[in-house]
């Protein structure tokens, strides 16, 4: 029997399990431990999240994502190997963490995702009174010494101008039935190459948000749910100006700026720009992630400045910005190419 239905909205099915009486909480979390039911403890664990968890019912929908997917796979693997959930022997998780890290080769920051998802499922359970198990309480797990900028470097200028090339050719050619559809495709790559948003606030803003006598963006939808100013480039300008002339039709996403439905639906349209030029079916498509970094990095260079780089970028933590840049190497090989002496020739 499911906690509710998973069909009903997020405050719908929060609010149903915290209405429950605890005995009656208690044993249906049992239920779906004993039988490995992936559906219904994601349910519960939603729910702690949603009440209990730090950012709370505003929990952006994409980390929402990835503690689900880490649960399934988690309650998947536990059924595998025939885990007793409310009851786990002592190195169970340390052997899960352990054959994620060596057998399946999985980076440390996959490892930490699914380990995150784990651990906010015992919370839930705990919180329900099916168990007082905190198996992953004592986990040990390595950390990424990488520099942040090696394992997602930033697009290149050559790339990015080998899309843009692509964006304006595919614009011209395009029929009119789908000329609309890429002309918003080039927008939203101008956008998160020019602006640094992050992906769903690219996706989230609104024509309200765009201010195009003081040149500035109004992005509200970040971590946090802090709002921040950022400059509009000539050319982000002059696109938005554009694209505001354009017929729009009525659709779900309202007076927002893209139709695009998900982050899902805008990488169907912006990956295959990034395919290499040999044919060989390469590609530099490393996500939208990384014209995040290209744009703080960009930035950083002009002004020498991380905190004016973090308030752009809308990071809480200038240490965050610092993993945009590398910072000595370049002022190294700034210096180190003025370096003479006789060892020519």
């Amino acid at each position: 029997m499911t906690l509710v239905l998973p069909h009903a909205d997020l405050h719908t099915r929060t609010a149903h399990l915290a209405a429950l009486p605890p005995d009656e909480r208690r044993r249906r979390a049992t239920e779906a431990a004993r039988d490995k039911d992936a559906g219904t403890l994601w349910l519960l664990a939603e729910a702690y999240l949603t009440l209990h968890g730090e950012a709370g019912a505003l929990l952006s929908a994409h980390t929402r994502r990835s503690y689900r997917t880490g649960v399934r796979l988690f309650v998947a693997h536990a059924g595998a190997g025939a885990w007793n959930l409310l009851r786990p022997e002592r190195d169970l998780a340390q052997t899960w963490v352990n054959e994620l890290l060596l057998r399946q080769g999985r980076s440390i920051g996959t490892v930490r995702s699914r380990v995150a998802a784990a651990a906010l499922l015992y919370r839930a359970l705990r919180w329900a009174g099916a168990t007082q198990a905190t198996p992953f309480e004592d986990v040990v797990l390595p950390r990424d010494r990488r520099h942040p900028l090696e394992k997602n470097p930033p697009y290149s200028e050559a790339v990015l101008e080998r899309v843009y090339a692509r964006l304006r050719a595919g614009t011209e050619a395009a029929p009119p039935r789908t000329r609309t559809r890429w002309l918003q495709t080039r927008l939203l790559v101008l956008l998160l190459a020019h602006s640094g948003l992050r992906i769903q606030e690219a996706l989230d803003l609104t024509w309200a948000d765009v201010d195009l006598t003081e040149l500035d963006l109004t992005v509200r939808s970040g971590k946090g749910r802090r709002s921040r100013l950022v400059p509009l480039t000539p050319p982000l300008a002059h696109a938005l100006r554009a694209a505001r002339l354009l017929p729009r039709r009525r659709t779900h996403r309202g007076d927002r700026v893209f139709s695009f439905r998900d982050r899902a639906s805008a990488a169907y349209h912006v990956a295959p720009l990034f395919a290499q030029e040999d044919g060989d079916g390469g590609t530099d498509w490393r996500g939208f992630h990384a014209f995040r970094k290209a744009m703080g990095s960009r930035l950083y260079e002009e002004l020498g400045d991380f905190v004016a780089v973090a308030e752009v970028l809308g990071h809480a933590d200038v240490n965050t910005t610092r993993g945009y840049v590398r910072v000595g190497h370049r002022r190294a090989k700034r210096a180190m190419g003025t370096w003479g002496g006789s060892g020519e020739g």
